[in-house]
């Protein structure tokens, strides 16, 4: 399973553009948009191109913000439309503007659709396979971060 996963992690990262288009189509985000009531303005870094930016960026070697807007520069040109700036400033804020629940919402769709799809000749002696992600996010220790996400008990006071 680890290799077919480095392979595929190899085509997006060697892909022009932006390979999460097809994975997660536009017409699936517009509706969890729409389903949480997200407004959003027409323009370059709409959520749409945004988050697909910001997939490739999370699985791409090159984690940079330029590699994401050069991904969508190629998208573009692909269109055949105007070439944006490579200034990465509006493709960050836009980034930070994704809001966590559509995150959420759409890995959970995806996750269910995927669950469907399972035959029963791929679970493991007849059973699905659980997977827990222990990865970690960092964030700054701010009141409005320590309210949305508070300190575990057991760790000592004034830790962030």
């Amino acid at each position: 399973m680890t290799l077919r996963v480095q392979i595929l992690k190899d085509k997006f990262n060697s892909s022009l553009g932006l390979p999460f288009k097809e994975l997660l189509p536009t017409s699936v985000i517009e509706q969890a948009l729409s389903e949480l009531n997200i407004r959003y303005y027409r323009r370059l870094f709409d959520p749409i191109v945004t988050l697909w930016a910001f997939l490739s960026q999370v699985l791409d070697t090159d984690k940079s913000c330029h590699n994401a807007v050069s991904k969508v520069i190629a998208y573009l040109a692909g269109l055949e439309v105007e070439i944006p700036s490579t200034d990465t400033s509006g493709y960050c804020q836009a980034r930070s503007r994704l809001p966590e629940t559509l995150l959420q919402k759409l890995f959970q769709q995806s996750g269910q659709n995927l669950e469907q799809k399972v035959t029963t000749e791929y679970l493991w002696c007849g059973r699905n396979v659980k997977v827990i992600d222990g990865s970690t996010v960092s964030m700054p220790d701010t009141l409005e971060n320590q309210k949305i996400y508070p300190q575990s008990s057991t760790q000592a006071s004034g830790c962030g």
